[in-house]
């Protein structure tokens, strides 16, 4: 009886022992979530009945029900360079504000496919390898991954709280403010097999062209007779004709000036004699140096300056027919295409979003990152431009080109002849930020 009697006292010893220890861990982790103060809620304060350490998030209702948004950290300090600063309120930056509707988007909501393409493909770098990288200011691929992901679930509150963007990511402006030019998929009269009218050959990727290390840098070569050499050169192909006889016609058409010009654009829609069309897409290219068409032909005297467009070219070589494979052989760059029924891509592998998609320098801004814009473009109508609109929004590095190099932008207008005037149009500064979320600059 006396083992039984001490035993139930040691029980209740052992009880008392764990509720003190308890209701001590309580005490203190109420005091932490009192006195934290790198957290503050964007949104209305808790309920009273809510525990203290948790943050309300906002919802929308219908779209994103019983959602709720992590807390806000600031970061201690924000990585700065030469050309990029952060903006300390972005809200009252030059009076910027975005307006989707400028980019013809209804919802934030409709941003969420083209964000998603950009993530894939980060998701695919090496998260701890620098998608940025200059004095003074690195980012990796996993605070670009991060930034997406926290840009998504953003996505269904930023209707009723565009405010959020603000207070969640850090803006970064750029001291040069980067040149703008747009560009689009252009339709061509072309047939899938070689008939009268239809004579010019547009080219598959050939079996020979390789790209990879050669003298110490990565270029596009072939190997002939065991000797590495430069790929072909434009002349070689449309005036020496080094590739017919190869099966490499993927299509022939009309105009080789349209030919021309969609090489320029990176990839077309083939307009079918039975009115059907396919789309070509980006194959390869041969790695030469690129020259506009119009300033070839303006330095040689043959086209005044402001009419280097495409319809003046196009009028140029409808008089002088025999000068025109010459000519547009000085332009060195050649691209190949290929057959698909998807719609253009852009460097990422992802079909590109017309008025969001951009083409950037992958050095000056990372490929897949999130960018806020604002330009001033040309407005059309009936095909013809009509005076100038600005567009400010939220843009998507998910393109290169050949001529996109250092502070440039190109922005993906659409597809098709009707947004031409607007593409071809457009040559202005535009003020960019770079997006990164306030999280992924903590967690480094």
């Amino acid at each position: 009886m006396k083992t039984k009697k001490r035993d139930i006292r040691a029980g209740l010893l052992v009880r008392l022992i764990l509720t003190m220890a308890c209701l001590a861990l309580m005490a203190s982790c109420m005091k932490g979530a009192a006195t934290n103060s790198t957290y503050r809620a964007e949104v209305e304060p808790p309920p009273k009945e809510a525990p203290v350490d948790r943050v309300v998030g906002v919802c929308e209702p219908g779209i994103a029900k019983g959602m709720v948004l992590h807390p806000v950290r600031e970061p201690v300090e924000l990585p700065t360079c030469d050309l990029f600063f952060p903006v300390t309120n972005p809200d009252d930056e030059e009076g910027f504000r975005i307006d989707l509707a400028s980019q013809g988007l209804k919802s934030w909501t409709e941003l969420e496919d083209p964000v998603q393409r950009s993530l894939e493909y980060a998701l695919n770098m090496e998260q701890d390898q620098p998608a940025l990288e200059r004095e003074g200011m690195t980012l990796t691929w996993a605070q670009v991954v991060q930034s997406l992901e926290e840009f998504i679930d953003l996505l269904p509150h930023l209707d009723e709280h565009p405010e959020l963007l603000s207070n969640r990511f850090v803006w970064y402006g750029m001291s040069l403010k980067p040149l703008m030019t747009g560009y689009y998929t252009p339709e061509i009269e072309a047939s899938l097999t070689r008939q009268p009218g239809y004579e010019f050959p547009i080219y598959g990727v050939p079996q020979d062209l390789m790209y990879g290390k050669v003298r110490g840098g990565k270029r596009y070569y072939r190997v002939e007779d065991g000797k590495v050499l430069p790929y072909y050169e434009r002349g070689d192909m449309d005036v020496r004709s080094v590739l017919t006889g190869r099966g490499l016609e993927i299509a022939w058409a009309k105009d080789p000036v349209d030919v021309f010009y969609m090489q320029v654009e990176g990839a077309g829609r083939l307009r079918l004699p039975d009115s059907t069309s396919r789309n070509v897409l980006y194959g390869g290219k041969n790695g030469h140096g690129f020259r506009s068409l119009g300033r070839i032909l303006h330095a040689k005297g043959l086209l005044p300056k402001g009419k280097l467009s495409k319809d003046h070219v196009k009028e140029y070589f409808s008089k002088h027919p025999e000068e025109m494979f010459k000519l547009m052989a000085e332009n060195r760059s050649y691209v190949f295409f290929r057959l698909e029924d998807s719609p253009p891509e852009g460097t990422i592998g992802k079909p590109l979003t017309p008025m969001v998609s951009l083409a950037t320098d992958r050095k000056l801004l990372p490929l897949g990152s999130l960018l806020a814009f604002e330009a001033e473009i040309p407005k059309a109508e009936n095909g013809k431009t009509i005076g100038k609109r600005t567009v400010s929004g939220i843009g998507l590095a998910q393109d290169t080109g050949t001529a996109i190099k250092g502070p440039r932008l190109d922005y993906y207008i659409g597809e098709g002849n009707d947004v031409e005037p607007i593409a071809n149009r457009i040559m202005t500064p535009a003020t960019v930020y770079l997006l990164i979320s306030k999280e992924a600059l903590i967690n480094g």
